[in-house]
């Protein structure tokens, strides 16, 4: 993804609304009560990393942390992040549908909506590869994702700043081939700064998958499906959420 996705700063600004503590402690909790290891969870898996901003928790918390992007800025970021910081981490430039790690880890994560897979090929590729890379018993969430609204268009907008900097940033969804589930997706950003502003503009087609569809295929593969829960709240289960009110669905799946 170019535009936005270039510019870690930016990204980081622009999605500085999420409580990372809490939703750390959320998968501390699922990791608590539906793992099925044989020793204490140790190390983690951010998969789309970004600008990794789920390091710092981790590390606080006594994890080794690895990240995976397929962008060359954003693991740069990151990687100079950890050094800022004193941190041993592991970064991988990898494609998300088809990677391996250097050892296993004990828990997997991709966050904001942030598994983009063109096909149920590269699914199933994807979960297999996620699969090799986590001991047995372990976990695998996945905030959003999945598409629980049922092919609709959608659009979103919000505004964040840091210091000096303002970011604005909008997203439009709009079914294009409902057939293939196929959804255009519009990312528009405004960046001011006291030098002045910057424009970014990305748009691209994007496969989505329906709960019960991604459900078959994650047990066609080393996994087991756990539950959906919304907004990080195992009180939350998506089956007893309203239609329409869903904020943040979080998968969690088992490594078999």
């Amino acid at each position: 993804m170019a535009g936005l996705y270039a510019h870690p700063n930016y990204y980081e600004i622009a999605f500085d609304f999420r409580d990372v503590a809490a939703e750390v402690d959320f998968f501390e909790t699922c990791i608590d009560r539906f793992g099925e290891r044989s020793h204490r969870a140790s190390s983690v898996l951010e998969i789309a990393c970004g600008p990794s901003p789920y390091l710092l928790e981790f590390d606080a918390r006594g994890y080794e942390y690895a990240g995976l992007d397929n962008s060359s800025e954003m693991i740069s970021h990151s990687i100079e992040k950890a050094r800022e910081h004193d941190i041993e981490a592991t970064f991988l430039r990898r494609d998300m549908a088809d990677f391996s790690l250097p050892r296993r880890v004990d828990f997997a994560f991709c966050a904001l909506s942030s598994l983009y897979l063109g096909s149920n090929d590269a699914l199933l590729s994807h979960l297999d590869s996620v699969a090799d890379s986590l001991t047995p018993g372990s976990l695998y969430c996945i905030d959003g994702s999945i598409d629980f609204c049922g092919g609709t268009s959608s659009e979103s907008e919000w505004e964040s700043t840091r210091g000096d900097t303002t970011v604005r940033f909008g997203i439009d969804r709009e079914p294009v081939n409902p057939a293939e589930q196929l959804v255009r997706q519009t990312i528009t950003t405004r960046v001011e700064t006291p030098d002045g502003t910057r424009r970014f503009r990305e748009a691209h087609t994007i496969k989505t998958f329906a709960p019960q569809e991604f459900r078959m295929i994650a047990e066609d593969s080393e996994f087991e499906h756990v539950g959906w829960f919304d907004s990080f709240d195992l009180s939350k289960p998506v089956e007893e959420c309203e239609p329409g009110t869903l904020h943040r669905p979080v998968t969690v799946l088992r490594r078999k």
